[in-house]
């Protein structure tokens, strides 16, 4: 299944080079947490990262377009327990492939759009880190030919606005399937990102010579 990951994402990128597609890259922050109830019950705290990637515009209508986005982006809590003074790190590192759908108020830039897709994940890397009182008790990285699941299917909603060069999108992702068959939970992604948008060159048009 990864080749076939591997393909779409190929694909994406390669109709994202291509004269006829707005495209560009996205970069911005991400709060990562976990929850075994859905988004804004999280049982954790918000672990801080970031979102890095690349997406295009497919445009179905002026105002309904498809968005295919290769990103890299971080998943994972912060647990905190001061009764024990104790604090636990988990980082997944995740290459995601989210496919949304981009309905927009205006057919013109500068406008609000709305967001809504499923993305399909692959676990990348992992680490694990406790302290205790602040001392570093231990330093553990995942082990991925143990893992019994690196892919997880998620589905996302946000809103924004773009420019005709920018965008800005708040988006909030929830896991579908479990991280692991032993593990209730949800990984839960908070991101911001800004869009550069490189349009395509329109094509001159060509006046016919008056009879």
């Amino acid at each position: 299944m990864m080749p076939r990951l591997l393909a779409i994402a190929g694909l994406a990128l390669t109709l994202s080079t291509t004269a006829q597609n707005i495209h560009g890259p996205r970069l911005g922050g991400s709060l990562a947490t976990q929850s075994a109830g859905g988004l804004f019950l999280n049982t954790s705290n918000l672990l801080p990262g970031f979102v890095l990637g690349y997406g295009v515009e497919l445009p179905m209508h002026p105002q309904f377009i498809i968005m295919p986005e290769l990103l890299w982006m971080t998943k994972g809590a912060v647990v905190r327990n001061p009764a024990q003074l104790t604090r636990s790190k988990t980082a997944l590192r995740y290459l995601e492939l989210p496919i949304m759908v981009k309905i927009s108020t205006d057919a013109k830039p500068g406008g609000l759009f709305l967001t809504i897709g499923p993305s399909l994940g692959y676990f990348v890397a992992g680490r694990s880190r406790v302290w205790y009182n602040n001392e570093l008790q231990s330093d553990v990285k995942y082990d991925l030919s143990q893992s019994d699941r690196r892919f997880q299917f998620s589905a996302a909603a946000g809103m924004g606005t773009d420019m005709k060069r920018t965008s800005f999108e708040v988006r909030a992702q929830t896991s579908l399937t479990q991280f692991s068959v032993t593990l209730n939970t949800q990984n839960i992604v908070y991101q911001f990102t800004v869009g550069w948008r490189i349009v395509p060159k329109e094509k001159p048009v060509k006046k016919e010579d008056e009879e």
